[in-house]
This record gives structure tokens, C-alpha cells and sequence, in this order.
């Protein structure tokens, strides 16, 4: 058999071996390599397209002898652990807009390492917000928490504004909205600090 083709069958092996979403310092426990020497196969399957990297210096990299479409909220959760969906997408993934960020913000604590991706705008936020905004962030998620729609209405309100934003009130699915989600609102402005009427007066006011 010649050459290239055990090496080809062997990096399905490995990679078949390996999850869909991996460290590239995993290879060296795994396979028992060298820092160097998992460098150098990273950089080989990498040409070959059979993995790719999360971006910058993140050592995180998709697996796509696993899966051709990439879980990147679980490769966003291995380099930044802190981070937390934000902003638009927040009220997207909730129903409460149709809008579609072009780029979903993601919120990583700058005490931690950043990293540039390019699936989503990484936004570097201070140990404060996170305490401020902690009540209403989804634990229960897997992969990248996300905050909860009615505190990330009241963030984006408090730092921006209508319009700035991206949305106005006539972009807000108010028919969406729950008396869990008000409760939420009430919680979320008395801790940004935000002065706003109900979401109902809202809603009412954009019909």
C-alpha cells in the first residue's frame, strides 16, 4: 500500500478517535506526541481540511471527519469558558425577534482569555457586568449560556438604546412575552440601574 495512503487512513483513525470538538493539546495525552509533533499534524490535517480552528491562538479545533458541520458554541465554551450570547441573538433565540445579528455577540469576562472567532463578535466585558447580569443568564445550557431575553432587552436598552440597539419596539415579538419574562424585566432594570415602564406599556406603545 503505498505511503500516502496509510497516512491517510491512519489520520481518519486518529480523528475518528478523537471528538468532534478537541484541544490541540489533547493530541499529545492521546496519541502520546510531542508539543511539536501534534503541531505538525494539526498543521497537516488543517490543509487537508480535516479539522479547523476555532481562531487566533485558542488551541481549539472541529473535528470534520466527525461532523461536516461544527458545534462552534462547544468549541466558543473550551476557549472561553465565561462566555455568554448577548444582545439581538439572545431575544432571536427566545422568539421574542426575527432579526438576525450578522454576527452574534458573545460576552467573555476580560480577566479570562479573548479569543476572535469568526462566527461571532467577541465582546470583552468586565467581572462587574457578569455579577450584575448573573441572575439572568440560562445555566442549564451545554454549550454557551445565554441571556435570558428580557435582560438582554434591559442591557441593550441601558447601554444603547433604541435604535443603536439594532432593534425597535416594533421589532419585539411582545406577544412572546410572559409573566415570567416581566418578572425578569422588573429584576433586570433595578439591577442595570434602568429606568423603563412595563414591557405590556411598551407593547402597546408600538401597535
Amino acid at each position: 500500500m503505498p505511503m500516502a495512503k496509510r497516512q491517510n487512513i491512519s489520520a481518519l483513525e486518529r480523528l475518528q478517535s478523537l471528538p468532534a470538538v478537541f484541544r490541540g493539546a489533547d493530541l499529545t495525552v492521546r496519541f502520546q506526541w510531542t508539543s511539536k509533533t501534534a503541531s505538525q499534524y494539526l498543521y497537516l490535517w488543517k490543509r487537508r481540511g480535516l479539522v479547523k480552528g476555532l481562531g487566533g491562538h485558542s488551541d481549539v479545533f472541529a473535528n470534520l471527519v466527525k461532523s461536516q458541520y461544527p458545534d462552534w458554541e462547544l468549541a466558543v465554551v473550551k476557549a472561553m469558558p465565561s462566555a455568554v450570547i448577548f444582545g439581538v441573538e439572545s431575544l432571536r433565540q427566545s422568539g421574542w425577534t426575527t432579526q438576525i445579528p450578522a454576527r452574534p455577540t458573545v460576552a467573555v469576562k476580560t480577566s479570562h482569555s479573548v479569543y476572535q472567532v469568526e462566527p461571532y463578535e467577541i465582546v470583552p466585558r468586565p467581572n462587574t457586568w457578569f455579577a450584575t447580569i448573573g441572575k439572568g443568564v440560562h445555566r442549564e445550557r451545554v454549550s454557551v449560556r445565554v441571556l435570558r431575553p428580557a435582560w438582554a432587552l434591559a442591557d441593550m436598552l441601558q447601554s444603547e438604546g433604541w435604535g443603536k440597539c439594532g432593534l425597535w419596539p416594533d421589532d419585539i415579538e411582545w406577544d412572546e412575552v410572559t409573566g415570567d419574562d416581566e418578572a425578569d424585566w422588573v429584576e433586570a432594570c433595578d439591577a442595570l440601574g434602568l429606568e423603563q415602564r412595563p414591557l405590556l406599556e411598551m407593547a402597546m406603545a408600538s401597535r
